[in-house]
């Protein structure tokens, strides 16, 4: 009797050592971008959250107190040490502490995520990678809870590629600790908290519903679309349709229709559903969808879908980007796992984003 107390009770030790918690964010909760030295902007990024940086006093294109320029802060911006991102960025720097205490669970070094088998589906905990880390494709985090990734060095993502939420994983409760920089190439759907020791660089159209966290140096940002987190905030809320063609790469014509996401009284923040088709008449190309995986708000006005498909006949993966006609010409983009891609501008359709109601 006394070997099984002895049993349960280290089991029960090691069960605590490897159970990850949240860090307390503070000062910084409210803030989507925290820089130390600067926060300077290139293009229409819109920031939905605080914007803040300190000790530095530098900003740059973003309205007042910055320099101005063609970026929106639907928050409010501070300045300086003595403004509120100077206990922001103590409050942060209490939190990346935090994330590097965690007990490490899984070590991913050399592996690539969203690429390697066993780091392209994580289920909650901590995640560690002794050197730098690398995003490519689509890495989904499954299941409600907390999710820490420890990276010695520095973070960079590939183009378009995604972080997708599901089965109860909130982009609250997913924490990136950096050692030295973040890059996000051009295109990427992040989701989380990054908390970078030195810099982040946020490239052209790339969408983060988390925050973005400099401690000691700068956060460079072009085009972006950043949403600090909401407690229990998926990225399924609405859904889209669409159908029409555009020109395709040959100069042909190619068509597509599509309905994704979550209608509205199933819940915020559900899983998935819908289908999607689509025609190259230049090459014979047919695309039929078979599940749809991820559907994630990459901008006010734009969604990317993911899913599984049959690709003339053959099993593969598809990748579509949509924008709908409400801030200027409605488009469409399409990638496929057979190294297939087309874009443009719709030469005739519709593509319609349709919002829930809170009261829904």
């Amino acid at each position: 009797m006394k070997k099984l107390l002895v049993i349960i009770s280290l089991l029960s030790m090691a069960t605590l050592a490897w159970t990850q918690t949240a860090p307390p964010l503070g000062s910084a909760q409210t803030f989507a971008v925290l820089g130390a030295a600067t926060v300077t902007n290139t293009g229409a990024t819109i920031i939905t959250g605080d914007l803040g940086v300190s000790p530095g006093t530098s900003c740059t294109g973003f309205p007042a107190p910055c320099t101005g320029g063609p970026g929106v802060v639907n928050g409010t911006i501070y300045l300086g040490a003595g403004s509120l991102a100077g206990p922001a960025q103590s409050s942060a720097l209490i939190a990346y502490n935090d994330l590097v205490a965690e007990t490490c669970g899984t070590n991913l070094t050399g592996e690539t995520l969203g690429t390697t088998p066993g780091a392209v589906t994580l289920s909650p905990g901590v995640y560690c990678f002794d050197s730098s880390a690398q995003l490519t494709g689509s890495l989904t985090l499954d299941g409600n809870g907390v999710y820490v990734f420890q990276i010695g060095s520095t973070l960079t993502t590939a183009s378009n590629s995604s972080v997708v939420l599901a089965d109860g994983a909130t982009s609250d409760n997913v924490f990136w600790q950096v050692g030295s920089s973040a890059t996000l190439g051009t295109g990427t759907a992040f989701a989380g908290s990054i908390l970078a020791l030195t810099s982040d660089t946020v490239t052209t159209g790339t969408s983060v519903a988390g925050r973005v966290f400099a401690l000691n140096g700068a956060v460079t940002l072009d085009t972006n679309f950043i949403t600090v987190p909401a407690s229990g905030s998926g990225q399924c809320n609405d859904f889209t349709t669409g159908g029409g063609s555009i020109i395709s790469p040959l100069g042909g014509n190619a068509t597509f229709g599509f309905e994704a996401g979550c209608k509205c009284g199933q819940g915020h923040g559900g899983s998935p559903s819908g289908e999607a088709v689509y025609q190259d008449h230049s090459i014979d190309l047919t695309v039929k969808s078979t599940s749809i995986t991820a559907y994630i708000e990459i901008g006010q006005n734009s969604r990317r879908i993911e899913g599984t498909a049959e690709i003339n006949g053959q099993d593969g993966t598809f990748q579509v980007d949509v924008t709908d006609d409400e801030s200027g010409a409605a488009t469409f983009a399409i990638r496929l796992s057979t190294g297939y891609s087309a874009s443009g501008e719709l030469q005739g359709g519709h593509i319609e984003i349709h919002r829930c109601h809170k009261d829904h």
